[in-house]
């Protein structure tokens, strides 16, 4: 949701809110399914597909903001795998 008010919090709506949940139950989905894959089973490997998974499901559900067609995606990709590294379980 950060990345579609480029910051601005004060804009967040449920609007914002219903989107980035779209965008988060389908990269899930992708991860969780990829995650039965027994050489997925790597925290790095993991990672970098909830990356791609949020970025793809973003390119799916919202417009850019900024940049290219393709730059809010793949920043919220970025910020997915940050919050993806940052819970991860400590090994």
């Amino acid at each position: 949701m950060v990345c579609m008010v480029q910051g601005d919090l004060s804009v967040l709506s449920l609007y914002h809110a219903g989107v980035a949940s779209k965008t988060g139950a389908i990269a899930g989905l992708v991860v969780l399914l990829a995650s039965f894959i027994p050489k997925l089973n790597d925290k790095w490997a993991i990672v970098w597909l909830t990356g791609v998974a949020t970025a793809g499901a973003d390119l799916i559900f919202v417009n850019s903001h900024f940049g290219a067609w393709w730059t809010e995606a793949v920043v919220t990709g970025f910020g997915a795998m940050a919050l993806a590294m940052l819970f991860d379980k400590v090994r």
